[in-house]
């Protein structure tokens, strides 16, 4: 190796493997989120075959609440500091 090795290249070095490392943890927090909802169907007395087909709706619900909770959160949050009017 000729070059040398400059603070440019490590941070970009640094970079890609946050990068990697943060794409890492979603799929692995996406994996477990189907797992959990894939046990709770069957327990629930539902198909394997069915879950699969209808996973894709469910994960958008899912996710449609998780923003909607967030904006109620931070709605009383503000509403109770007095900072905003919402």
């Amino acid at each position: 190796m000729t070059e040398k090795y400059t603070a440019e290249m490590h941070q970009a070095h640094v970079e890609a493997e946050e990068k990697r490392k943060a794409e890492e943890e979603q799929q692995r927090q996406e994996r477990s989120e189907k797992e959990s909802a894939r046990k709770a169907w069957i327990r629930d007395g539902g198909a394997e075959s069915d879950f699969q087909r209808e996973w894709p709706s469910l994960r958008d619900q899912a996710r449609r609440q998780r923003v909607i909770s967030a904006d109620q959160k931070a709605r009383e949050v503000h509403r109770t500091a007095g900072i905003s009017q919402i």
